[in-house]
C-alpha cells in the first residue's frame, strides 16, 4: 500500500499505464486533496484523467483516503510549505508508515525531513522493470509518452536509474 499525488496518477494516466499501481503495490491511497485536482483537470478537458476516477469508482484498488486526527496538525503546518494534495499525502503516509509517491521536489524534501520515505515516477518504473512488470524497451516506451505529455524527468531513458543494478545483476533486466 502506497499514498500517491496528483503528478504520479498523471504522468501514469497519460501514458496508459495507471494500472502498473494496482501490479506493484495492490492497494494505492489517493488523499481527498487530490481527487480534487485531478477531478479539475477532468473538467477543463484533461481527458486522459478519467481512467483516475474510474479506478476510483471501481474501488477496489485505487481508493479515496483522508487524515485522521493524528495528522491534522503535521497537515496544516505543511499547508505553509507544500500544496493542500502534497500536504495530505505527506501527513496521511506519516501518520501510516507509509511510502509517499510525488514528484515534487519540495514536497519529498519535506516528505523525508518529517520521517517518511518517497519515491516518485521514476521510481515506479525502475521497481516495475525490476519486479519483471515491465522490460526496459517498454518502459523507455512509457516515459516516452510521459515526456511528450509534459512530465518534466529527470532522465530520458530508464536505464539511467538502473545503471549500478545492471552491474550488480545484470542477468535480471534481460
Amino acid at each position: 500500500m502506497i499514498v500517491v499525488n496528483a503528478t504520479v496518477l498523471s504522468n501514469l494516466a497519460s501514458a496508459g499505464k495507471l494500472e502498473i499501481l494496482k501490479e506493484l503495490f495492490g492497494v494505492v491511497l489517493v488523499p481527498v486533496p487530490v481527487y480534487e485536482e485531478v477531478f479539475r483537470g477532468i473538467e477543463i478537458g484533461y481527458e486522459f484523467l478519467e481512467c483516475i476516477e474510474e479506478a476510483l469508482k471501481g474501488g477496489d484498488w485505487l481508493k479515496l483516503t483522508s487524515f485522521g486526527e493524528g495528522s491534522r496538525e503535521i497537515f496544516r503546518v505543511l499547508l505553509d510549505v507544500v500544496g493542500y494534495g502534497e500536504a495530505a499525502g505527506i501527513a496521511i503516509s506519516k501518520e501510516r508508515g507509509l511510502t509517499f509517491f510525488s514528484d515534487d521536489k519540495v514536497a519529498r524534501k519535506i516528505a523525508r525531513e518529517n520521517g517518511v520515505k518517497v519515491s516518485g515516477t521514476i521510481g515506479i518504473l525502475k521497481v516495475a522493470v525490476e519486479e519483471g512488470k515491465l522490460s526496459i524497451d517498454e518502459a523507455n516506451v512509457v516515459l516516452d509518452r510521459m515526456i511528450r505529455g509534459g512530465y518534466r524527468s529527470p532522465v530520458r531513458a530508464i536505464e539511467e536509474v538502473l545503471q549500478c543494478n545492471l552491474r550488480e545483476r545484470p542477468w535480471r533486466y534481460r
